[in-house]
């Protein structure tokens, strides 16, 4: 009766294509990063050189608009069409507008032109995130690999973030802020490349909720902020995004009006950045766990506010400037990784896209309000001032929320017990995370004594077990059969093939095991039976002979 595995399975072949999958989608948020890194900046600059802070500051809150629309709509289709689609369009589309902004600046062509439609590819770019992040709990198969590959996800952004701004100093050093578009544009051409084919499969009862209020673009703001009691996730990421908002426009001011530098500066120091998040995503990896992302995603927007004090206290020149980008760049990292990992784990089904996508609608609301309240604040304080006072009220509120998160991270503690207990059952491996932390909430514990029959040869089947502790004997028409140990599962044949047990378990000794109603286990392996079948087909020729 145990799970066996058989060389060559239906499973491993099933695997093999899902990290193919991963590897895919992680090549297409690379280039896509990077091009979302990189473009912002030459067109704050080329903003700032045709029109002044104001046009800079419009340019700013554009994309922020532009986001707002785009995510909102982006994830509302991708919770109701197959997200490999989505994805594949909404990139295609970034890059076509990164185009025109490009051939708008080579033609000379008035900046706002060049300015509105290089926002618009921002925009749109800036979705892949969230939809890499509704996607990845359908292809990975355990809560530790999502977490992994999410980290793996804030990794690529660091180095994006590093790549992209160090790519506009260079642009910006030797050419022209117009011509400098034309490089984000052979950037941006490439990121639909490795989404080209790209299907994975997913579950269509989630998207079959008759709710009216899922129509609407404000089910993602709610699911986000029900995920976290006061809506911690919701005002931590307005605060950290509204404190970025400012920095944008700070941080051009700084350079060009007080430490009067050329433009490439302002792509150096956003590069400094990009160095403290490639560090805060190797210690990511290294300490970031299932059961430590909520308290990851606090730290991380804390240490946004103190890198924005730092920038405040040291900015007497642009190298201790650089100093507090690497601080806020560590905290991106890490912040990034928690926050999109314990969302998409959190987030009820079937609004899991528009949940992501709110944090995005979140992201550039308060970025806009950031960008346009940072020339008055400046005024008003100084940009000393103003960086300081920001990055206070981000550390104080962070502080606030610190004990809410300490508690998600030990309720996830169990949780996470459970789909890693029943992620190392075979005949779940190629299920994703999703679904297999599904099963983990449906599981019921039963404890037998010595000697109590389990499932009994020839009753009806209508649970499925694994064995958690103790051992148990099997029997199949009073013969011995290789006895049951923890991480064994019995009982799926009389599920399958809907015909009563084929066989006697009896516990050993005092057994534990945890059970799936049969509804629950049929419902979960639809559309993968096949791997089940073929597992079931060498249990039962093992069990039927002599």
């Amino acid at each position: 009766m145990r799970c066996l595995r058989a060389p060559g399975t239906i499973g491993d072949v099933a695997t093999s294509a899902l990290i193919s999958a991963v590897r895919r989608v992680q090549a297409g948020w690379a280039v896509a990063t990077t091009a979302a890194h990189l473009a912002p900046i030459v067109l704050f600059v080329l903003a700032f050189d045709r029109g002044g802070p104001t046009l800079l500051v419009a340019c700013s809150v554009l994309i922020s608009v532009l986001g707002i629309l785009a995510n909102s709509r982006v994830g509302m289709l991708a919770d109701r069409l197959p997200l490999t689609r989505v994805l594949r369009w909404v990139v295609a589309l970034g890059s076509a507008a990164m185009v025109l902004s490009a051939v708008s600046a080579l033609a000379r062509w008035p900046a706002v032109v060049s300015v509105a439609t290089g926002s618009l590819a921002v925009a749109l770019l800036s979705t892949y995130r969230p939809l890499q992040a509704a996607l990845l709990p359908w292809i990975v198969h355990t809560p530790r690999e999502l977490a992994r590959a999410n980290i793996g996800a804030a990794g690529t952004e660091s180095i994006a973030s590093l790549v992209g701004p160090a790519l506009a100093g260079v642009v910006l050093l030797v050419t022209s802020p117009a011509d400098a578009v034309v490089a984000c544009a052979l950037c941006a051409v490439f990121a639909p490349l490795p989404l080209l084919g790209l299907s994975v499969a997913q579950a269509a009862p989630a998207r079959r909720d008759p709710v009216s209020r899922r129509e609407s673009y404000a089910a993602g703001l709610v699911a986000l902020w029900r995920a976290v009691p006061g809506g911690g996730a919701s005002v931590l990421s307005a605060a950290q995004t509204f404190a970025r908002g400012a920095l944008q426009v700070l941080l051009v001011l700084l350079v060009l009006e007080t430490f009067r530098l050329g433009n490439d500066t302002v792509g150096w120091l956003w590069a400094a950045m990009g160095v403290g998040g490639l560090v805060g995503a190797l210690v990511g990896s290294r300490a970031l766990r299932v059961t430590r992302l909520a308290r990851g995603f606090v730290l991380g927007v804390m240490l946004w506010g103190v890198g924005l004090v730092v920038v405040a206290v040291t900015s007497s020149s642009p190298w201790t400037a650089g100093l507090g980008m690497l601080v806020v760049g560590f905290g991106n990292a890490v912040e990034d990784a928690s926050m999109f990992t314990f969302i998409a784990r959190r987030a009820p089904h079937g609004a899991v896209a528009r949940a992501l996508s709110a944090i995005e609608i979140i992201a550039f609301t308060s970025m806009a309000l950031g960008s346009l309240a940072a020339p008055g604040l400046a005024q008003a304080v100084g940009q000393r001032g103003a960086t300081l006072a920001i990055g206070v009220i981000v550390v104080v509120l962070a502080l606030a929320y610190a004990l809410t998160f300490h508690r998600i991270d030990g309720a996830a503690t169990e949780s996470a017990g459970h789909a890693d207990f029943l992620a190392d059952v075979e005949v779940f491996e190629v299920l994703p995370v999703v679904l297999v932390e599904h099963l983990a909430g449906r599981l019921e514990r039963n404890d037998y004594a010595t000697g109590t029959v389990v499932i009994r040869e020839g009753a009806e089947g209508d649970s499925f077990h694994i064995v958690a502790s103790g051992s148990a004997t099997v029997d199949v028409h009073g013969s011995p059969r290789p006895p049951l140990g923890p991480g064994d599962g019995f009982g799926e044949i009389a599920l399958l093939r809907q015909s009563a047990r084929t066989a006697t378990v009896t516990a050993a000794e005092p057994l534990t095991t945890y059970s799936l109603e049969r509804d629950d286990f049929l419902t979960a392996i639809q559309g993968r039976s096949a791997s089940a079948e073929a597992l079931a087909d060498l249990r039962l020729s093992r069990d039927t002979k002599p």
